[in-house]
């Protein structure tokens, strides 16, 4: 696919483009948010707690680490990461050969559903030793120049080629089953079960307690081993899928903030109101005229 401003992807070092989806493209597509390549310095260190949104990294050249919850992974050329920027993480450079990477930040309104269809219950997995040129190589390429236009008539090409991607993605997954990491490699399956178990039933979880119970471990020791194991605590985490299914429902339905408050799960709109604050760092209200004025 030829660029249509006519850019040499292989002459700059880097450079990023912010996408501004449209109300429909959030309710319907996949979409990207942020999307670029980067070249940072050796000594390049980003963290960050929680985004909502997905990532697909894919290393050119050099070396570095990847950090998800709180396990530190190297990263080389030829790695292919994507992950759930909902859970901490964090990017680091080899001092003597910093890695450069595509990246591509995206969402979509179904995403927390497709995500456990390509990728099973971990929140992140790594694709190793592929060719400097390939398919998902290319695909980041592609999406790049559509996100550059900025115009609504790129959406929906631009959504079949994250589809795509993520399609790839997929694919080497399964042809090169053995190259591919983990969440957390050794996730303990009481915290398997426990989690599962949120995934599915978020919206009536109401005490912590209970999933102990599910887990076979003590209230306490259910607690900090959770956090250790995803970066969060239980209440945490359900608090997060809650207000990610709030946020849905804003963006594609004329429900009141009362009713969408109720239909997350929130025992009262105070709750929900703090709740979307803390996480979102803005109102249901503003969020979704935000979302309208796109």
């Amino acid at each position: 696919m030829a660029s249509p401003k006519g850019w040499n992807w292989s002459l700059m070092n880097s450079f990023e483009i912010v996408g501004t989806p449209s109300e429909f493209a959030r309710s319907h597509l996949f979409f990207g948010l942020i999307g670029g390549y980067d070249a940072p310095r050796k000594d390049f260190l980003y963290t960050r707690d929680y985004y909502p949104a997905y990532e697909i990294l894919f290393i050119t050249k050099g070396k570095g680490a990847f950090k998800h919850a709180n396990q530190w992974i190297e990263i080389v050329e030829g790695d292919c990461v994507v992950h759930d920027m909902r859970l901490p993480h964090a990017y680091k450079t080899e001092a003597k050969d910093a890695f450069e990477m595509y990246y591509l930040v995206f969402d979509s309104i179904d995403m927390e559903h497709f995500w456990p269809k390509l990728f099973g219950e971990p929140s992140y997995s790594i694709v190793q030793n592929l060719p400097a040129v390939n398919e998902i190589h290319s695909l980041l390429e592609q999406i790049a120049e559509l996100m550059r236009e900025q115009h609504p008539a790129y959406e929906m090409p631009l959504s079949a080629h994250i589809y795509q991607l993520l399609m790839e993605i997929f694919r080497k997954q399964r042809d090169l089953g053995g190259s591919w990491l983990t969440s957390q490699g050794t996730e303990p399956e009481p915290l398997q079960r426990a989690r599962a178990y949120m995934d599915a039933n978020y919206l009536e979880v109401e005490e912590v307690s209970q999933l102990a119970q599910i887990a076979n471990l003590s209230l306490y020791h259910f607690i900090r081993q959770f956090k250790k194991q995803y970066g969060v605590t239980p209440k945490e985490y359900v608090l997060l899928k809650k207000v990610h299914h709030a946020k849905r429902l804003l963006i594609s339905t004329s429900l009141s903030i009362g009713e969408v408050s109720v239909q997350s799960g929130f025992a009262s709109y105070n709750a929900f109101l703090h709740a979307f604050l803390k996480v979102q760092h803005d109102s249901p209200r503003d969020f979704r005229r935000s979302l309208r004025r796109l």
